[in-house]
């Protein structure tokens, strides 16, 4: 992230720099005033030195095109784009008109609580800015619907902002995949996968609403076979938490498909539907599509599944380990160049192995589950050392992805048996990770099907 502009800077001898508003990985955002009009504006500041990859500026200049052709109440509206050169470097503006007031998430953090009616109320505005951006032609998909993106004036209207993740349906259908982009907790299972469909934002919404009536992170929450069990966490009624439950069905063809159609559900409810406690569904459970370029070997039939792990080696999830690792040891090295304390040197090498291990992990490690009818078998091998551990079928209802830490106490995310001691897929991709896990649910649905 390259540095803040200095309180009082002037931008295009037009914009001075007031305070800053937010930091995200696309840039800097902040408050200043427009001569021209002498009304304060948000200033979206992007450095091209600063890039990670050009993706980031692809979506930068999307937005821009994007903001340009919007036109509703609820969404700051775009006033200007353009960049200056410097002596070293190129920035990117995008000005809007500043949306005045606090963040829902903001408003979680100072504490404050919200009735049902009250996020019925903001579910719905936001419905209606969402139906507004998917009926445009082409269709526009947010893809970063959450609270800190939901603005709440002091009257209570509620602002969409951010649309730097934003996706055209058009361009989706023309080109062979998508970055993945979004925010872990908020992102509906296809998002993981590079797809994102209107269906998509209402996933984003549930989360949301989940976060201001349980004041969690949506991802925190208990799941069952992909599904958030999140009504021991909330007092609802019964018709409102089978509406969350249909905006946050994971399969994409059991959600609701349209903010029109939430809206309609949420003002006329209908018959109750089924949720995490009624037990499995008796009906052939379809599966997400396995990532292109995985490696993994899957294999499924009644009564049985294969899963097996390669090595998987670099991939867009553990490349950035690649230069840690270098630098790490390359510093180790320099300690002992330059005679330094031992203990020093030693925890240096300790925290290098934070990220060796796990690339040595990806050349070399292997896993294997396999399921026959009640019992499963997990084994993992490490060069030539190899455990298996075994257990029942039935540990695997409750199977998710949760944040873990390795033995160097490196934060990572894997696939977790409701028993909390089978673990896998530390190597894999997140796509490959919500692929897998989708696989298993299939196959405990499919077998409760067959055993009815």
């Amino acid at each position: 992230m390259h540095e803040a502009q200095p309180q009082g800077a002037l931008i295009q001898a037009r914009y001075t720099i007031l305070d800053v508003l937010g930091q995200g990985g696309s840039g800097l955002t902040y408050r200043a005033e427009d001569a021209v009009t002498g009304r304060s504006v948000a200033l979206k500041e992007l450095s091209l030195k600063g890039l990670s990859d050009w993706k980031q500026l692809e979506l930068f200049e999307r937005e821009a095109l994007v903001l340009k052709s919007l036109d509703h109440p609820a969404i700051p509206q775009y006033i200007d784009y353009f960049q200056v050169d410097t002596a070293d470097n190129r920035l990117f503006y995008i000005v809007q008109e500043i949306a005045e007031g606090q963040s829902l998430a903001q408003l979680v953090a100072a504490g404050e609580r919200f009735a049902e009616a009250e996020v019925k109320r903001i579910a719905t505005e936001v419905l209606q800015v969402l139906q507004y951006i998917h009926h445009l032609n082409p269709p526009i998909i947010h893809r970063d619907v959450k609270p800190q993106n939901l603005i709440r004036r002091q009257d209570g209207r509620i602002f969409l902002v951010d649309f730097g993740a934003v996706q055209m349906v058009y361009r989706a259908s023309t080109t062979m995949g998508s970055t993945v982009v979004g925010t872990y907790g908020y992102m509906a299972p296809e998002q993981f996968q590079g797809q994102a469909y209107p269906a998509t934002d209402l996933y984003g919404l549930g989360a949301t609403l989940l976060n201001l009536l349980t004041h969690q992170d949506p991802g925190n929450l208990p799941q069952t076979r992909l599904r958030i069990d999140f009504r021991s966490h909330v007092t609802l009624s019964d018709t409102f938490a089978d509406w969350l439950d249909d905006l946050l069905e994971p399969l994409i063809e059991e959600r609701l498909a349209s903010a029109s159609e939430a809206i309609a559900a949420l003002t006329q409810p209908r018959p109750r539907r089924r949720h995490p406690g009624d037990g499995p569904v008796a009906r052939p459970a379809p599966a997400l599509k396995r990532p292109a370029g995985s490696c993994v070997e899957l294999t499924r039939r009644p009564g049985h599944l294969s899963i097996r792990i390669p090595p998987v080696g670099l991939h867009e999830d553990n490349a950035g380990s690649v230069f840690h690792a270098i630098f790490g040891i390359g510093f180790v090295v320099l300690m002992l160049f330059v005679d330094a304390p031992f203990f020093f040197t030693l925890t240096s090498l300790i925290a290098s192995l934070n990220f060796i291990w796990p690339l040595l992990y990806a050349f070399a490690g292997r896993v294997a589950l396999e399921i026959d009818g009640d019992r499963f078998t997990l084994t993992r091998q490490f060069f030539d050392w190899k455990r298996s551990d075994q257990g029942a079928t039935t540990d695997l209802y409750g199977a998710e992805i949760v944040a873990t830490r390795n033995n160097f106490q490196r934060s990572t995310k894997v696939i977790a048996f409701s028993d909390g001691a089978h673990q896998f897929g530390m190597t894999l991709s997140t796509p490959e990770k919500v692929w897998l896990l989708s696989e298993i649910e299939a196959f405990i649905q499919d077998q409760a099907r067959l055993s009815r």
